[in-house]
């Protein structure tokens, strides 16, 4: 082996296992020990707001442990528990959609100080499964709900039935005057268990991830009267839409494959790479990883679609904050720091090699797919074994009938 040769070999080897260092750094720990995060919201301050699906409400904003701001009765079989969580405008008030010891479903509210929590919207169809269970508040100040059909398809398509719909509630509870169905609550409906709840901050449109039978996981953006099509239709429409109560939408992104979307999430503006802003992430439960989908100039079609990560767990909440992306695994809330200018924020920042708050990067990576907790190093490692191989075989391969 000449010298030459053999420092092909050594640069090939040095590239991917620094990349493979580079790559687990990505993905950071801000907070684990907990029991099935299933929300994250922010605050405008940065203090980070998680539900436990066992009924609890923290708030970290500060080092140390989490504050307690509220416990909830509830049940956690199936998909049932304390599930969505959103932070009111003004930053006083924390609603979280919750599961009672009864069954049904209760949109809750409490100070963000912390206090005895309120049952403000109560009676919400519940069952083991096909909750939903998304709260979100739109630039119009309203609370937008989201709320499975409990395996009862046909509430999806009656305006008068509570389920299988995005409800539109005041920030006090009340059904507004003018929602598209009269002095229902129903703001959208033909929905099967749309489980995430996001506002783009950008048009202040709507999106939900929409969980289908044994085909078709959905994005769909949430039209005023929109109907999303099930149970007539599961995916894009097949066939008319002219008997279908409101005005039908096909969903923007549809997976025939089934791969249980689960949070969503927008780029804010604010602290988002340029390129990023605006794009929508969502993430997945079964496939275990999350989607950035990048929307048209309209926001109702997407023109990108690719996994910027991968889990070896499942995961459940999204929310965009301080540093960049975050979401939850069954016992942590995690962070890919990914944002240009990260906010200040009062929460706990991320484990060793965190980013600093005042500190980016300028171009962030997100075009390649990357796993945590050793996944990296197994990925790395199948693709090393090829350039390795392609440099081994220059290195020897090519020693007959050369020099």
């Amino acid at each position: 082996m000449t010298l030459r040769r053999l420092a092909v070999v050594i640069a090939v080897l040095s590239v991917l296992f620094a990349g493979d260092a580079n790559a687990q750094k990505d993905v950071r720990v801000v907070v684990d020990g907990l029991s099935f995060p299933a929300g994250i919201a922010f605050d405008s301050d940065g203090t980070m707001f998680v539900t436990e699906r066992v009924g609890r409400i923290l708030a970290y904003d500060g080092p140390g442990a989490p504050r307690a701001v509220a416990a909830v009765p509830t049940i956690t079989s199936g998909e049932t528990g304390l599930l969505g969580i959103a932070v009111s405008p003004d930053d006083r008030w924390v609603y979280a959609f919750g599961t009672e010891p009864d069954g049904s479903n209760t949109i809750w509210r409490v100070l963000a100080d912390g206090g005895r929590p309120r049952r403000l919207i109560t009676d919400l169809p519940g069952g083991t499964y096909h909750n939903g269970g998304g709260v979100v508040f739109g630039d119009d100040g309203m609370l937008y709900v989201s709320n499975g059909e409990i395996h009862s398809s046909e509430r999806a398509q009656d305006p008068a039935a509570l389920g299988g719909k995005v409800y539109r509630y005041t920030a006090d509870g009340e059904v507004p005057g003018d929602n598209p169905f009269g002095r229902s609550p129903a703001f959208a409906l033909g929905l099967r268990n749309p489980f995430g709840l996001a506002n783009d901050p950008g048009s202040d449109a709507l999106f939900v991830t929409e969980n289908g039978p044994s085909s078709f996981d959905e994005i769909n953006r949430i039209e005023r009267g929109g109907n999303y099509g099930w149970p007539v239709f599961s995916g894009p429409a097949s066939g008319s839409t002219e008997s279908l109560e409101g005005e039908y939408h096909d969903p923007v992104a549809a997976y025939e494959s089934i791969i249980v979307p689960t949070g969503i999430a927008f780029a804010h503006p604010s602290n988002a790479p340029p390129e990023m802003a605006g794009d929508l992430f969502f993430a997945t439960y079964g496939d275990q990883t999350i989607h950035r989908l990048e929307l048209n100039g309209a926001g109702d079609a997407v023109v990108d679609d690719r996994v910027i990560f991968e889990s070896r767990e499942p995961i459940v909440a999204l929310a965009w904050g301080p540093q960049g992306l975050y979401f939850s695994t069954p016992g942590a809330i995690k962070l890919l720091p990914i944002a240009v200018k990260p906010r200040p924020t009062s929460s706990p920042t991320a484990g060793e090699g965190s980013t600093d708050p005042g500190t980016g990067s300028e171009e962030p990576d997100l075009d390649v797919v990357e796993t945590s907790d050793g996944g990296v190093a197994l990925l790395l490692f199948g693709g090393a074994a090829v350039v390795l191989g392609a440099a081994l075989w220059y290195a020897f391969g090519t020693r007959r009938g050369r020099t």
